[in-house]
């Protein structure tokens, strides 16, 4: 029986190059074909009951998709899921990411423990670190310090309270989050999701900053760090 984990925010793939450009490049069908609200009755947890039928082949991930279908696993989820490992071989083949056989990815493209250094060294003040996003096969996650969570909390419920939901309002969160910014995002998108962000980076702010987990249907899940 499903519940809701939470509302489902529109794409926070969180790309590691954090740059619009990359994340207008991911814009799955499943998603811009149909209503992104028809994920909002999946959890976190149905997304990762797709793992026992994933499997890296040649370096690239696979889904076996018949194996999923008897064991009840949603249409939608698998589509979905397929639309996600067409994105993340791409990346394999433009060298931008390695799979290995335990599902693990390596980002090839930039340096997490730089991007971590350096935004320890401008906000010193702040607790926990920020880091740029690191790829998984379910979607992305990623660390925002004290302080980060705190602008990024300010910017979402600004955007809430603007009313309407433009291309141009997405480019505050952006450099946060910019998958924000796929033009099959914004009809999807209401005041609501960034209320409901605000609050859920609020309340999982103790004082050192959040952990975000961001699946590729846009579900995700906020805890402390």
């Amino acid at each position: 029986m499903r519940k809701i984990f939470i509302l489902v925010l529109i794409t926070i793939f969180l790309l590691p190059t954090v740059t619009t450009t990359l994340a207008q490049s991911y814009e799955p069908s499943i998603i811009e074909n149909g209503n992104i609200k028809e994920f909002e009755e999946y959890t976190f947890e149905d997304i990762l009951s797709l793992e026992p039928y994933v499997q890296v082949e040649d370096g690239f991930l696979v889904l076996n998709e018949n194996d999923a279908s008897e064991a009840g696993i949603d249409s939608l989820l698998i589509k979905g899921q397929q639309e996600y490992f067409i994105f993340l071989n791409q990346q394999v083949k433009n060298n931008a990411i390695s799979v290995s056989s335990d599902l693990t990815i390596q980002n090839l493209a930039n340096n997490n423990n730089e991007y971590q250094s350096n935004t320890l060294m401008r906000f010193a003040r702040c607790k926990g670190v920020t880091t740029s996003p690191e790829y998984f096969w379910w979607g992305y996650k990623t660390k925002l310090n004290s302080c980060d969570t705190a602008k990024v909390s300010s910017q979402a419920g600004t955007l809430a309270a603007g009313g309407a939901i433009t291309a141009v309002s997405l480019n505050v969160l952006g450099v946060w989050f910019p998958p924000l910014v796929a033009v099959s995002a914004i009809p999807g998108l209401t005041s609501g999701y960034f209320w409901l962000l605000s609050e859920r980076l609020n309340a999982n702010n103790k004082g050192s900053g959040v952990i975000v987990d961001m699946t590729w249907a846009t579900i995700y899940n906020i805890t402390p760090q």
